[in-house]
């Protein structure tokens, strides 16, 4: 039996397939927004197949959480079965800084609300909860090296994405 995609499913498919190789153009299309300039050269360069690390720093309120959240977004959503692990050294910072910015940013996407669905710890793909998510992890500032890698660990699969 071959499995025929409607023609809703088909374009949704062509369009993750595009978003997969630019994520400016996810970020355009899927959220509506048009990034600055210094964001558009941080989408372009994790949109890059050789991209293996990526770091970013500015002062403060240029928008970095901003391009955080769509990068998580972008990956999560064009990776099938991805997991994402989103680290800071305080818990706070997760929690105030960057979970807020990936429901805002959701919340903008008639796309992302009906495939993800956002907790406080975790944005998983309804599709598949248990193998398809970012989360938040978090330890402490007087952790040492084993600790830090102890709260990274169990993060296993074909696509990882380390924020």
């Amino acid at each position: 039996m071959r499995l025929v995609l409607d023609e809703p499913h088909a374009k949704a498919r062509q369009r993750l397939k595009r978003w997969q190789g630019d994520a400016a153009l996810f970020v355009r299309e899927c959220i509506g927004v048009e990034p600055d300039a210094w964001q558009l050269d941080a989408l372009h360069a994790i949109s890059q197949p050789q991209t293996e690390r990526l770091a970013m720093k500015a002062c403060k309120g240029p928008g970095k959480t901003a391009v955080l959240a769509w990068i998580i977004l972008w990956f999560l959503v064009t990776r099938r079965h991805s997991k994402i692990a989103c680290t800071s050294i305080t818990g706070e910072n997760l929690s105030t800084n960057l979970w807020p910015e990936l429901a805002k940013w959701i919340s903008e996407s008639v796309f992302l609300r009906h495939v993800v669905e956002w907790t406080k710890t975790r944005v998983v793909v309804k599709e598949a909860p248990e193998q398809w998510f970012a989360i938040a992890r978090a330890w402490s500032q007087s952790a040492d090296p084993q600790q830090q890698a102890e709260a990274l660990a169990g993060i296993h699969a074909e696509h990882v994405l380390f924020v």
